[in-house]
């Protein structure tokens, strides 16, 4: 069995802290695909698996039936970490709808998704055309933990801030990308996602090539992978992730606390309290000490945990997931 040892001396809960991103990155970035068209199967998918990215595709079910391979390629895209997310049935602007046709849009195209890809919990939502009101806001929460809209994001307002309540989750802004957006500017994005330290989205819908017609604010391939391999370029920096693993972090963070429950011959029993359902919101949270000098190793439950260090050097980063027992640090 490898033992994981690291520096360390005697520590209370305050000496441990919350990373306000996942492996103490100063940013979160998601690239999110809308409508599942032509191009995010034959070319997207390929290209994010090739560059091991994740990425989020909001799917209207409707344009499934177009390509009978859909679904297969999303248990692809599911299989290598890209997320599976609502965008309901046929695409309609939903305030526009009676209450029950409306829900019906949601609820079925989220059931769809959760019977055709297995694992796929299907947990966000991205409003059709960013048409939305309070009715439908609600009516989304219901099952799901987080929704994008199109509304540009403030470039000088990048901040970890950016939901104050549980409401504020599902109205997250986003970056529209077509042809005026060029990879220069996606670049400038990332760098003030990197200063405010918030969650920056992309928003991009057709992607086409040679073998592919041109859709909605439609970007050519070579695009779309440049601006891939820029994200990959940066993930020392920003951690590239799904949308539901943004918010669920998000969430978690501002929800858990670290508490000291025994300290017996230099070993601590620490547990990570949340109020939040561990079935849902199971996304590991990077845990920060400072750099000492005992020699100490980390476990939870039976499980070794590994560790790594800050850019800085003076930081000792380890990864625990909520909802899975208590975490022990022997400082023995």
């Amino acid at each position: 069995m490898l033992v994981l040892l690291f520096s360390q001396q005697m520590l209370s809960a305050q000496e441990i802290v919350i990373a306000n991103w996942y492996d103490d990155r100063a940013g979160a970035v998601v690239m999110t695909f809308d409508d599942w068209l032509e191009g995010h199967e034959k070319i997207v998918v390929p290209e994010l698996i090739k560059r091991k990215l994740p990425a989020t595709f909001f799917v209207a079910i409707q344009n499934t039936k177009f390509r009978r391979t859909s679904y297969e390629v999303m248990r692809e895209a599911q299989a290598h970490g890209c997320e599976i997310a609502n965008h309901t049935m046929t695409h309609p602007s939903l305030p526009t709808l009676s209450h029950g046709a409306a829900k019906i849009e949601i609820d079925d195209a989220r059931q769809t998704i959760i019977d055709s890809v297995p694992g796929a919990q299907c947990l966000t939502f991205a409003y059709p055309m960013g048409t939305k009101n309070p009715e439908i806001i609600e009516m989304v929460k219901r099952q799901h933990i987080g929704a994008r809209s199109v509304a540009l994001i403030d470039e000088r307002n990048i901040t970890y801030d950016f939901a104050s309540d549980s409401s504020d989750y599902f109205k997250i802004g986003t970056v529209r990308v077509w042809h005026i957006v060029s990879l220069e500017k996606v670049a400038q994005w990332l760098d003030y996602t990197a200063k405010g330290g918030g969650l920056l989205t992309f928003m991009l819908h057709s992607v086409y090539n040679e073998n592919i017609e041109k859709g909605w604010d439609a970007m050519p391939q070579e695009y779309v992978c440049a601006m891939m391999d820029t994200l990959k370029s940066r993930q020392d920096i920003l951690w590239v992730c799904t949308f539901a693993a943004a918010v669920k972090y998000h969430q978690e963070k501002k929800q858990t606390e670290i508490k000291l429950l025994k300290e017996k011959k230099g070993v601590r029993t620490f547990a990570l309290q949340s109020p939040l359902d561990a079935t849902i919101y199971n996304q590991e949270l990077t845990l920060k000490m400072a750099k000492t000098a005992n020699t100490t190793k980390i476990k939870q439950g039976f499980r070794n945990v590994d560790f790594q260090y800050s850019a800085d050097g003076k930081w000792i980063l380890f990864n625990i997931l909520p909802g899975s027992g208590n975490f022990t640090i022997d400082s023995n």
